[in-house]
């Protein structure tokens, strides 16, 4: 029996794999060493393609780090709203969601985030051709966040505020953590934080009667 021939990719399917890969391929990298040596010659290799194949996709290396920040952004709202839309099935909905946050700023992912954002603070034009992006994902978050009524329990005017709190703080613990390895801390800290949620939600109900 003759075997069945696969059809043969279009010219935009095989753009997009390789622009898939290219991308995977600066993640990757600029989560293991960083933002300057991600250089070009770096990220083909990874991707193994020639620096041809990159410049065919992109104009320039800039051109592929918006990109990729991008996608890494995209990516990661995905994995939010995935685990947001199933907090109403978990007994604990606030530990889950508080569990997630903390995993997602320890990846690799978010690494090479936190890579791109400490190069756009002396990079004018990646800032301010990545701060349009961010600013979308952000608004989706907390947009997000709102339609889980997660946070209903504190005043509409702190939810926001209380998010980013959250974030910055498991986002240092991440960039520590790389040096300072303290595995021992990371039940209680976690603690910590939902006993003092807890004693401000009851503070404010308290004082709302």
């Amino acid at each position: 029996m003759s075997e069945v021939s696969r059809p043969r990719r279009t010219q935009q399917e095989r753009r997009t794999a390789t622009v898939t890969k290219l991308i995977d391929a600066t993640i990757a990298s600029i989560g293991e060493v960083g933002y300057q040596r991600t250089t070009v010659q770096e990220i083909c290799g990874r991707a193994e393609l020639s620096a041809g194949a990159m410049f065919r996709q992109f104009d320039t290396r800039l051109d592929l780090i918006v990109r990729t920040a991008e996608e890494a952004l995209n990516r990661q709202l995905d994995a939010y709203r995935s685990t947001m839309e199933h907090l109403g099935a978990q007994e604990d909905a606030l530990d889950t969601a508080l569990r997630f946050l903390r995993m997602a700023q320890q990846s690799n992912l978010t690494h090479a985030l936190r890579e791109i954002y400490l190069a756009a603070r002396s990079d004018v034009e990646l800032r301010e051709r990545i701060a349009p992006i961010a600013d979308a994902y952000y608004r989706e978050i907390i947009a997000t966040l709102e339609r889980t009524e997660l946070l209903n329990a504190y005043p509409s005017e702190v939810r926001e505020p209380l998010f980013f709190l959250l974030l910055h703080l498991f986002s240092g613990e991440a960039v520590v953590r790389g040096v300072y390895p303290r595995p021992d801390l990371d039940v209680s800290v976690l603690a910590l934080i939902e006993d003092m949620l807890a004693v401000y939600a009851a503070r404010t109900e308290t004082s709302t009667r």
